[in-house]
């Protein structure tokens, strides 16, 4: 699961720009891969915090 985990962080490196490239609007474009990017990071966090104390993950 934790492997899972670090891996998302790749796969939104790689998806969120590439999708947003498909946009013909250069600048619309940039807007959502920020607003992706700003809303993957939010979930991901929550996801750190939250899931991984609650699911046992942490080893502290």
């Amino acid at each position: 699961m934790a492997k899972l985990i670090l891996m998302s962080v790749l796969i939104c490196i790689i998806a969120l720009p590439a999708k947003a490239a498909r946009d013909p609007h250069p600048v619309r474009g940039l807007k959502k891969a920020i607003l992706w990017f700003f809303l993957f990071n939010a979930a991901y966090t929550y996801g750190v915090l939250v899931w991984v104390v609650k699911l046992g993950f942490s080893k502290g």
